[in-house]
């Protein structure tokens, strides 16, 4: 629901573009810049703790943002910043929880919890289309009774091990080790390098292409709007209707496999699109939307199965500082990301519209070899 009225109300009060883009990246780069903070915060304090720290940062924030106006942009800068720490501290610490309270079967348990996400998605989109005649800044209340709602279920819920495994993992460690530096820890361990070098990689080579992709379909294709979301709501579908056993078939698999699995779908996704759009430019329109639907779901696929491997590996980066650890890859994940969007658009106008799908179309099959020479279970 609130990523749907988000960037529309950014532009109604800021009436500009720029400055909307602008609010936008601010918002994107506190998803990653306070990663590694947060990640030490969580390891020192508990995910459960330190997860009812961002009820309170997400109702701020949201009240700063709904009593902004074109008056009052500075209370719109600092409630953007406010909620999205919030929204980062949530975020990281909710991944812990599930792996916490999920005892062996995680790859189920995050299709489950992708499941919801996908439901939510499509109902909060459902509930803004009946809600035209809503004030948008009424569903800045109903969200903030959501999260209140949220705080609860963490509160009452959900069991907190983090002082059961930590304990555990100071027994285990060797008290002649001086305990290393997390950043350190990522050059020195193969296994961590690794595991950095492609989740930081496949952000890269994917963002290229998918950071200007929906406005590359307007642009190129001249798709309206309508055909644009009747082509991603697929995607959705697939996404929503086969996350659980996705995550089952994660655990069957294993991590490595999985991740494999993702790329050559995903692989699949940009093969369709360059032959659909050579077919289109050669005059045979009509396979155009089909074709894309057609790639959609086949992503989704790719999407399902890279989630619950993705989320079980960073969750478990070490015996210590997990939380840390997950921060300092979300954070080069987000360094990497910055530039895609300017590659991608560099990409079309000065090569051509599938320029960015050959770029990311060699960048995974790199991504397949890397997983074969360098993963291991």
């Amino acid at each position: 629901m609130f990523n749907v009225i988000y960037q529309p109300f950014l532009l109604d009060l800021t009436n500009s573009l720029f400055i909307t883009g602008v609010l936008v990246t601010l918002g994107s780069i506190m998803q990653f810049l306070p990663m590694p903070l947060v990640g030490k915060l969580s390891d020192r304090l508990g995910h459960k703790n330190t997860i009812l720290t961002s009820i309170p940062l997400y109702i701020l924030g949201l009240v700063l943002i709904f009593i902004s106006d074109s008056n009052n942009i500075l209370y719109l800068i600092f409630g953007i910043v406010v909620y999205y720490l919030g929204f980062t501290i949530n975020n990281m610490n909710a991944q812990f929880l599930v792996a916490e309270n999920s005892e062996s079967s995680k790859g189920l348990m995050y299709g489950l919890i992708f499941f919801s996400f996908f439901i939510g998605s499509i109902g909060g989109n459902i509930f803004v289309i009946f809600g035209q005649s809503i004030s948008t800044r009424v569903f800045f209340l109903i969200f903030m009774g959501i999260l209140i709602v949220e705080g609860l279920i963490f509160t009452f819920f959900l069991s907190n091990k983090w002082r059961e495994q930590k304990a555990d993992a100071l027994l285990n460690e060797d008290l002649q080790v001086k305990k290393e530096q997390t950043w350190l820890k990522f050059f020195k361990d193969p296994r961590m390098r690794s595991i950095l070098i492609f989740f930081t990689l496949d952000i890269f080579v994917y963002g290229i292409s998918l950071s200007i992709y929906t406005g590359g379909l307007s642009d190129y294709y001249h798709l309206t709007t309508e055909e644009i979301s009747f082509i991603i709501v697929w995607m959705n579908i697939t996404n929503m209707l086969f996350q659980i056993p996705a995550g089952r078939i994660t655990d069957k698999l294993g991590k490595k496999n999985s991740l494999i699995l993702s790329a050559i779908t995903g692989l699949c996704f940009y093969i369709i699109n360059i032959i659909a759009s050579i077919l289109w430019s050669n005059g045979m329109t009509f396979v155009l939307i089909p074709s894309l639907v057609a790639a959609h779901i086949i992503f989704a696929f790719s999407m399902i199965t890279f989630i619950p491997s993705e989320q079980i590996i960073l969750t478990d980066l070490g015996k210590n500082n997990k939380a840390e650890s997950y921060g300092v890859v979300s954070f080069m994940r987000g360094v990497a990301f910055i530039p895609t969007s300017i590659i991608g658009a560099l990409l079309i106008e000065n090569v051509h519209y599938l320029a960015p799908f050959i770029v990311t179309s060699i960048g995974i099959i790199v991504e397949i070899w890397f997983l074969f020479k360098f993963f291991h279970e």
